[in-house]
């Protein structure tokens, strides 16, 4: 098919038809508790649970005592105190680079807070619908399903089963070539989609029931069997109760889903996005070998130097002398501006791009690319609208800012004192030896340094619970997946014998 005749743009709210059904709920937005307050940097009791729990800890503050629990207060003071000693116009801070990752890093939180105002704030399941799904989500199903290429093939298989009375397993068994089916069970607590949600647990399903077909990521259709289930039978209050709360959750998510998707097709209402072919075209010839030379590091390929700079994967030294050619060609015009190529790997530094699909041959590449340049475009437009209503300033978007902010200048200055000191070893591989010869001492005198602007509110702190358990969080469907940065290797401190207990009103 030759590019030229190919339709060259779309209206972005029709582009949006399908997309939200991926949308999560976000955390519940509790007041944010102060643990500790070093100057005018604080630390939140929930941010400290966070960093604590959703990133790997070093073996030195992996438990759940006490000591450990110091030593993860002291360390999270400890990034703070480098943020701090660091100063406003160190050399990260005034890299352009570092500055759009921090803005796109706000302006996600920014775009979830919009979410959950706009739209998960103001909904709230029906009683009765409530009622009629608590029914159901004490089953489990067993499923058999198939994997069918495409439409005429769906077709076919539901013409033998229709018409011609040929049942699941004959048909499954022949087009497998095996006399074993593929099954699996379905679970209200699984992560389903709002379209697997529906289909198991609006309304009551019969034995042998047959669901489908169901349209997956790769274009590919699934037919399913209902095979049988099992009711998980709940008595006690608190098992009822907490049953209950899912069963609204996942109704108000719903709800908030489709109310968030109307309200930003109203806020994309007319604009327009324009290709240019040429340019487009030879962009991709560009990017997608990167993209599909594995399925395993074909994210991380991009992310390296186009996307952004969370993962590090070399690629091929020919990108630069490739891209430099088309950085002042027009790339697309958005509602009559346009935009070079150039404008739209500045854009990235604040906004990596996110591809609907996970898996997709490279014929599709065009397509997809296409799509995840829209969503771009349309987050700018809600971070329009976000920063009109002041999200920007909402604490928990301030704070999650600075969170990031602080623990990249503080990396960054931590290694700037270590070449200063003198170390010059790998810190990956001997960051035990750093610590005990050089950031104990440093992170000593600087608690001193900064003694006076250094408050704890003991009281919170010794109600925190933690595990011992290694975790590593990562959101979906967003430019920045990774929830909270890594933890601060920087101490081993046991003691908090600095700075005054918070007085708490």
């Amino acid at each position: 098919m030759r590019r030229e005749g190919r339709k060259a743009y779309a209206l972005l709210s029709v582009i949006l038809v399908g997309l939200f059904s991926c949308v999560k709920k976000p955390s519940e937005i509790p007041p944010e508790e102060i643990l500790a307050r070093i100057g005018d940097k604080t630390i939140s009791v929930d941010e400290f649970i966070r960093r604590a729990e959703y990133t790997i800890r070093p073996a030195y503050c992996k438990q759940d005592n006490y000591i450990h629990k110091k030593i993860i207060l002291n360390s999270l003071i400890a990034e703070k105190l480098l943020a701090l000693e660091a100063g406003l116009e160190n050399g990260l801070v005034k890299n352009e680079e570092f500055r759009n990752y921090i803005r796109g890093r706000k302006e996600q939180a920014m775009r979830q807070y919009f979410y959950y105002d706009r739209a998960y704030n103001k909904v709230e399941p029906d009683t009765a619908d409530l009622k009629g799904i608590y029914k159901l989500v004490g089953r489990s199903y067993k499923i058999q399903y198939l994997r069918l290429p495409d439409e005429n093939s769906v077709a076919a298989f539901l013409k033998l089963y229709n018409q011609d009375g040929i049942s699941f397993d004959s048909l499954a068994i022949d087009l497998l070539g095996d006399s074993i089916i593929p099954e699996r069970q379905i679970n209200f607590d699984d992560d389903l989609s709002n379209e697997f949600f529906d289909i198991f647990y609006s309304k009551p399903l019969e034995k042998d029931q047959l669901i489908g077909p169901v349209k997956n990521e790769d274009n590919s259709y699934l037919i399913m069997k209902v095979a049988g289930w099992k009711t998980s039978i709940i008595i006690s209050d608190k098992e009822i109760k907490k049953r209950w709360n899912d069963v609204r959750d996942k109704l108000k998510n719903i709800a908030a889903n489709h109310l968030y998707a109307r309200q930003v097709s109203e806020l994309m209402k007319g604009r327009r996005l324009k290709f240019n072919e040429d340019t487009f075209y030879q962009l991709t010839d560009i990017l997608a070998p990167l993209y599909m030379k594995s399925m395993q590091d074909k994210k991380e390929a991009l992310n390296q130097k186009f996307w952004g700079k969370e993962l590090e994967v070399d690629l091929d030294t020919s990108y630069d002398q490739s891209i430099e050619s088309l950085r002042q060609k027009q790339l697309f015009t958005l509602n009559g501006v346009v935009w070079t190529v150039g404008d739209f790997e500045k854009a990235l530094q604040s906004h990596p791009l996110v591809f609907r699909k996970r898996q997709f041959s490279r014929e599709e590449f065009p397509e997809q690319f296409k799509l995840a340049i829209a969503d771009l475009v349309r987050n700018r437009y809600i971070n329009q609208e976000a920063y009109k209503s002041g999200y920007d300033k909402v604490t928990s978007v301030k704070n999650y800012e600075n969170m990031w902010n602080d623990n990249l200048v503080s990396i960054y200055w931590r290694n700037e004192y270590l070449n200063r000191a003198g170390f010059q070893e790998n810190f990956g591989n001997n960051y035990m030896k750093a610590i005990e010869n050089y950031l104990n001492p440093y992170i000593d005198s600087l608690q001193q340094k900064y003694n006076d602007l250094i408050e704890i509110n003991i009281d919170a702190f010794e109600k925190i619970e933690l595990t011992n358990i290694d975790m590593f969080v990562l959101q979906r469907n967003v430019p920045y997946p990774i929830v909270v940065p890594g933890f601060p290797v920087l101490t081993t401190d046991n003691k908090l014998d600095y700075g005054r207990k918070m007085e708490v009103k």
